[in-house]
């Protein structure tokens, strides 16, 4: 069961992609397993049943997260309601913390720049099918679309992948010096 937990984590982390709102999720998944535990089919994986779970808790908190986000300027201070105080917005360290880069060390880095660069339900299919490698009905089921719809966007997500892929990989080798003719030269043809 300890297995399944991680493997929730997981992927809650890379759907939400941070620990704090990752660690809220998988919580919160296993609570509502634990309470609808009756509702739970004993002849399928455990592990399908709660991914479901955390798909679908991640598809709520992102239309929940869409309507209360305010947008502020950093350099606004901020003050209380009921107080003379004024404090400022500190930016925090935006470096990985352990467990992000052991998490994100099991893709290549190229791999994970172009997933963080998907659209949030690009993300989320390419995680459930190809990390989580879910079948496509499974998926289908999860966000109440039809197989036929999750194959075809998740075509077009590979599709985007690959083409940001061959830029960033283009781009890399453009910056690279290489030798021409004995001479280190950079950007040269």
């Amino acid at each position: 069961m300890e297995n399944a937990y991680h493997k929730v984590y997981v992927l809650a982390y890379r759907l939400a992609g941070n620990r704090p709102d990752a660690e809220d999720l998988t919580q919160e998944a296993y609570y509502r397993a634990y309470r609808s535990f009756k509702d739970y089919e004993g002849d399928k994986p455990f592990e399908n049943w709660i991914y479901r779970i955390v798909t679908r808790l991640f598809l709520d908190f992102l239309r929940s997260r869409r309507r209360r986000i305010r947008a502020m300027s950093y350099d606004a201070p901020l003050t209380g309601e009921n107080s003379d105080e004024i404090h400022y917005y500190e930016v925090p360290d935006g470096g990985p913390d352990p467990e992000s880069q052991m998490i994100n060390e099991t893709l290549s880095e190229e791999l994970q720049l172009v997933l963080a660069s998907l659209s949030t339900e690009q993300r989320l299919l390419v995680t459930l099918a190809d990390v989580e490698q879910l079948p496509y009905k499974e998926i289908a089921d999860m966000l109440g679309r039809p197989v036929g719809t999750i194959r075809s966007r998740l075509h077009r997500a590979h599709k985007l992948m690959r083409l940001r892929l061959e830029r960033l990989r283009e781009g890399q080798k453009a910056a690279r010096p290489f030798p021409v003719r004995g001479v280190l030269a950079v950007g040269a043809k």
